[in-house]
């Protein structure tokens, strides 16, 4: 039952990512996200019930322009049971976290990671701490450092102040998720630092 939970949490953290689009008058209809996921009607009816009733989403079903559209905000129609109220907190936060998390561009971050490793390479070859060196080798040195494309965040801070209420092992397991759903975050010992980088466009 675990197994099937860990699939269905992933399966409609990546539908929420795409009918999140929709907000930006993207065009998305129920076959093309059942094409897509490979499920039946009713399993993305249900999805989307779990998405509207955390308060990720609030969309609705336009018959005639055969696509979902922005709707007002509605709140579960029924008392949660306590398994399912576990799921929609759990689903609400990590879908909280994949918008709201300071991000980084992969490019970018290749970009860097490359410039840098020219930088130690540079440092090594020379034999030479950089403060020692002159002030022109120390231009020099610079130049394969990107100052402005790139920043580190701190990400562990960010999720408390989003859920200020969790614990380390429920952060733990929420960036986990993350990873499983395809949303990449990690902590890089190279930075010091988490990196989540950017969601590219679906």
């Amino acid at each position: 039952m675990a197994k099937r939970n860990g699939l269905k949490m992933v399966r409609q953290l990546q539908i929420y990512d795409l009918i999140y689009e929709v907000y930006n008058d993207a065009v998305y209809g129920p076959e093309d996200i059942m094409s897509r996921f490979g499920i039946s009607r009713r399993m993305l009816q249900r999805d989307l019930k779990d998405l509207r009733d955390c308060g990720l989403i609030s969309v609705k079903y336009n018959r005639e322009k055969n696509r979902y559209v922005p709707a007002d905000d509605r709140k579960p129609d029924e008392p949660v049971p306590p398994r399912r109220s576990q799921h929609l907190n759990r689903l609400y936060r990590i879908g909280t976290l994949i918008r709201r998390l300071s991000s980084t561009d992969a490019e970018s971050l290749e970009l860097f990671g490359s410039e840098l490793e020219e930088y130690l390479d540079y440092v090594a070859e020379a034999g030479k701490h950089p403060s020692e060196e002159s002030p022109d080798d120390i231009a020099d040195m610079r130049r394969f450092i990107i100052h402005h494309d790139i920043e580190f965040y701190d990400l562990k801070a960010e999720y408390y102040e989003l859920f200020p209420d969790s614990n380390e092992r429920t952060r733990q397991r929420d960036f986990k998720e993350m990873n499983r759903a395809g949303f990449r975050i990690y902590y890089s010992r190279r930075y010091g630092a988490y990196i989540y980088e950017a969601p590219q466009s679906s």
